[in-house]
């Protein structure tokens, strides 16, 4: 299995455990991951030009189009950028006539061709969960770990993705598979605040807080997502939680998926950059054993 590694904008500036992690862990199932230095899918711009946002992200596309490759999109952002732009081709030939004569100019002909995959649908649907467990050598039993699926991974739903907006339980299965516990809970599908974030930071930070709450009062002692921008929200924010909340409660190790695949497969955790994670995943890793 080959695929170009899309890593858009966040991954490489901000989450680059993430990028680490998937390059550890995704060999080892024999997926080969080739470079694919592509940038901005056009996601921030969705909102303030179409025609831009849809031309960059068909651009990354046709990119992808010449050298013949599927692509695998980690940001749950670019993953659904990709695949509206590709939507919204479908609906509108007059607009995809338009974008592409200015892809044609570059010398770029075509882009709706690609297939986008994410990280769970690699894992889930074409490695499948026999396989996981095959190679867990330390599973990550007695762990009760909550999956947050995050927005763009279950909507919109009039185009492909990942998990199920009704049942999203693809992250639950292959945590199960790992050897940890996973079950739903409330408000599993919720947003983590990010999208917020940019102008109202404190009412951001307390989405994200109580999404943290909701785990810890469901029983859950970690939790996993595999969206940068969720990861940001509910590991990186902790501390910012807690002083805007004034609730010290908002406490829990939180991982990238990919991180616990690689734990449970016996990759050191300064392989997987679990250093860089900033909630306390300490007390998780001594349960594990490698602390």
């Amino acid at each position: 299995m080959r695929y170009l590694l899309y890593l858009g904008c966040v991954i490489p500036t901000k989450q680059y455990a993430y990028e680490v992690s998937l390059r550890e862990v995704f060999p080892k199932f024999g997926v080969q991951l080739e470079e694919f230095n592509e940038r901005c899918c056009g996601f921030p711009l969705k909102s303030i030009n179409k025609k831009a946002w849809l031309y960059m992200g068909a651009r990354v596309l046709a990119r992808a189009s010449e050298l013949g490759l599927p692509i695998l999109a980690p940001c749950n952002g670019c993953h659904v950028s990709l695949w509206e732009t590709k939507h919204q081709m479908e609906e509108d030939p007059y607009l995809k006539s338009e974008i592409l004569s200015y892809l044609k100019s570059e010398g770029l002909y075509k882009f709706d061709d690609v297939d986008i995959k994410h990280p769970v649908e690699v894992l889930h649907d074409i490695i499948g969960l026999e396989k996981i467990k095959e190679k867990v050598v330390r599973p990550l039993q007695g762990l009760k770990i909550a999956s947050h699926p995050g927005c763009h991974l279950m909507r919109p739903t009039d185009i492909p993705r990942p998990e199920d907006n009704a049942n999203p339980d693809k992250i639950d299965r292959i945590l199960r598979a790992l050897g940890a516990e996973s079950y739903d809970y409330p408000d599993k599908g919720g947003c983590c605040g990010a999208t917020m974030l940019p102008f109202s930071p404190d009412n951001a930070i307390k989405v994200g807080a109580q999404k943290i709450l909701t785990m810890i009062n469901a029983g859950f002692n970690a939790a996993t997502t595999s969206c940068p921008y969720c990861m940001e929200m509910l590991d990186n924010k902790q501390d910012a939680a807690k002083t805007i909340t004034g609730n010290m409660e908002v406490s829990l190790p939180v991982f990238y998926l990919t991180q616990l695949v690689g734990l449970a497969i016996g990759i050191e955790p300064s392989k997987l950059l679990i250093n860089l994670n900033m909630s306390p995943v300490d007390e998780i890793l001594a349960e594990v054993g490698v602390v």
